[in-house]
């Protein structure tokens, strides 16, 4: 029968590819943690690490035994987490992988509420992209994630929370009227910034560019939306982002944001579980909590009456 002690001790060699560096997280003498992994090597009658002087690399079985440690320290860890529920009280720890779109946007005052209501709760949130966010889920580095769906997601359940309309974002110097609607096909000094091919957002727009629905004069590319609205912000280049990433900069005056009426543009954003492992409450009401910010996006304001 595994000992949870074990089970620990192979994890921290998976995840630090040491045995020192392993010995060292645990505070255990590293002979000893070395027994501690033959033993569990000669249990389960598997090879579960090729050793070498660089350290230690997973065989396949491993891999596997890794998720299988994985969910088995989790469970215990919510089984503390689920007693403390019949209390009414909320505690234990979630790590949440969030888009750059809603860090942005939304993110702050979710966490400011949820901090505020669930004090116990140890909160990390890693930014990222969907198809890291999805490999994070899978490997277990985040809880959960909200996202756009990847372009990849074996073994992953989804879960659609909003559909959010893309805008058209420029310096408030540009000749666009603040918030009118726009059609890209007419904007002729269209200077568009555009993510890499790495982000879901690029693939959508591309496939408009290559179709002729609209035609930037020139595009740049820049992968990471604060770099690339500092940028927008200083120049004569736009962008298209999802509303949600906008919504604090509604009353401000440091850009002008164009709802785009031709072509419609919009994106979907999704929960991302794994299937093989059960949430604690702690992580359903961060969801909660979010998706009901997301949904409670106000409107684009209308266009200033002209004068």
């Amino acid at each position: 029968m595994l000992d949870i002690r074990k089970a620990r001790f192979f994890v921290a060699a998976f995840e630090t590819g040491s045995i020192t560096r392993a010995a060292e997280r645990e505070h255990i003498a590293q002979p000893a943690l070395t027994v501690h992994i033959q033993q569990i090597e000669d249990e389960l009658h598997v090879k579960l690490f090729e050793r070498s002087a660089q350290g230690v690399s997973p065989t396949p079985a491993g891999k596997h035994f890794y998720g299988i440690c994985q969910d088995l320290l989790r469970q215990l860890e919510s089984i503390g987490e689920e007693m403390q529920a019949f209390s009414g009280e909320v505690a234990g720890s979630i790590t949440a992988g969030i888009m750059p779109s809603i860090c942005h946007g939304p993110l702050a005052p979710v966490l400011a509420r949820y901090t505020a209501t669930y004090p116990n709760v140890a909160v990390r949130i890693v930014e990222g992209l969907s198809g890291t966010l999805a490999e994070w889920v899978m490997s277990g580095e985040v809880d959960f994630a909200i996202c756009n769906r990847p372009a990849a997601t074996p073994g992953l359940s989804l879960r659609l929370v909003v559909t959010d309309r893309l805008v058209l974002v420029s310096a408030p110097n540009s000749t666009r009227q603040p918030f009118a609607p726009c059609k890209l096909g007419e904007v002729s000094d269209l200077k568009l910034v555009l993510p890499s091919s790495n982000h879901f957002l690029r693939h959508a727009l591309d496939h408009h560019i290559n179709r002729g629905d609209f035609r930037p004069v020139t595009t740049l590319e820049i992968d990471g939306q604060s770099a690339t609205l500092q940028f927008v912000a200083h120049s004569d280049w736009s962008t298209i982002l999802p509303t949600v990433a906008l919504i604090n900069e509604f009353d401000s005056s440091r850009f002008a944001i164009n709802p785009i009426e031709d072509p419609v543009l919009s994106t979907e954003l999704y929960e991302l579980r794994s299937p093989r492992r059960t949430l604690n409450a702690a992580s359903e009401r961060f969801i909660a909590m979010l998706e009901a910010q997301l949904r409670a996006t106000p409107a684009l304001p209308t266009p200033p009456a002209a004068e």
